[in-house]
């Protein structure tokens, strides 16, 4: 493999030269950096950025630790972040701990490890000394440690307009359906809030239904669906916290057997991706690629020593579509 020295010998500069050109650093002319450049693509030489950084004490290396890549949400910010990363000259070093809390831990760690410049998290860990003990610059997205920038959508703003559109619907009984919150550190937290809080006021106070904190997937959400409308048999609107779990529950509804058990009945979703979309269903949508953009601006900013704001939180919208508004006719 080509070497840095390599590529100085084939432009007749130094090797110290090169290593400025590649680091945008000192007065090199515009020709000089041409070369360097065109003698890397001939030469097929590819910087070693982890040496890089560990040679010179610094990186343009950001890490991104998300607890799932499959998940729609995480896959639409995993891929706003790495554009972002990309046009600000960074590169990601990007990894998922499968909401495992100790896999997360070890991830972290293997980040500082390795020299980044900086760290963006989406946490799943209760504890959050980790974070609070280190002087890498971290930004959380959709969760709060103290003393850390974080970067959210309006989750309660979005709570209150999905209880909204369920009440101008024409629901009394509606029924948040999402994953128990495990803390109040993590902003969706509010979400619950703002539609309880919205539906209580109204007069039709919602009943609750939870799955497994880190069953993102709804992994036996027919089932699910099943038992908390015996459960609550008196529901006529569901504001599922996801729309992954949306779209899930609309498939359990539209079962043949479970129509004819339960009826048609509006649903919402949170998030505004793309499944919500395919299916017709009614979302709050965050403002999510916004976010990941966002989150490594800030995160830019800390490693530079600037001072950013401790919370930052993008607003949210409903898009209405087929399953809910003024006009929805129930079965």
């Amino acid at each position: 493999m080509a070497t840095l020295k390599d590529v100085a010998e084939k432009v007749g500069v130094s090797i110290t030269t090169v290593s400025r050109v590649m680091n945008g650093r000192g007065a090199i002319s515009r020709e000089t950096r041409d070369k360097v450049f065109a003698a890397m693509k001939e030469l097929n030489y590819f910087p070693n950025e982890m040496a890089r950084s560990l040679g010179n004490k610094s990186s343009h290396l950001i890490g991104l630790i998300v607890p799932y890549i499959d998940h729609a949400f995480f896959g639409i910010l995993t891929a706003a972040i790495e554009e972002a990363c990309y046009k600000s000259g960074y590169k990601l070093f990007f990894c998922t701990s499968g909401g495992n809390p100790n896999r997360e831990r070890e991830l972290f760690t293997m980040l500082c490890a390795n020299n980044v410049a900086g760290v963006l998290v989406c946490s799943r860990i209760t504890d959050e000394s980790l974070y609070m003990q280190t002087d890498v610059p971290i930004v959380t997205i959709e969760r709060m440690i103290e003393d850390v920038p974080s970067v959210s959508c309006d989750n309660y703003k979005g709570g209150v307009l999905a209880a909204q559109e369920l009440l101008a619907s024409g629901c009394k009984s509606p029924l948040l359906f999402g994953n128990r919150i495990i803390s109040d550190q993590l902003p969706a937290s509010l979400r619950y809030k703002g539609f309880q809080d919205t539906c209580a006021r109204s007069g039709s106070p919602c009943s609750e239904y939870y799955i497994d904190a880190e069953d993102l997937f709804g992994k036996n959400l027919g089932e699910d669906v099943y038992k908390a409308l015996k459960q609550f048999p008196e529901t006529d609107g569901i504001f599922a916290t996801s729309d992954v779990l949306a779209a899930r529950i609309m498939n359990t509804l539209n079962d043949a057997d479970e129509a004819d058990t339960f009826g048609r009945i509006p649903v919402i979703g949170f998030d505004g991706v793309d499944i919500s979309a395919y299916c017709e269903i009614s979302t709050i949508a965050q403002p999510i690629r916004q976010m990941g953009a966002l989150a490594v601006q800030i995160l830019i900013q800390r490693i530079n020593g600037q001072i950013v704001p401790e919370r930052s939180i993008l607003p949210v919208s409903l898009i209405r579509r087929k399953t809910s508004g003024p006009n929805f006719v129930k079965a």
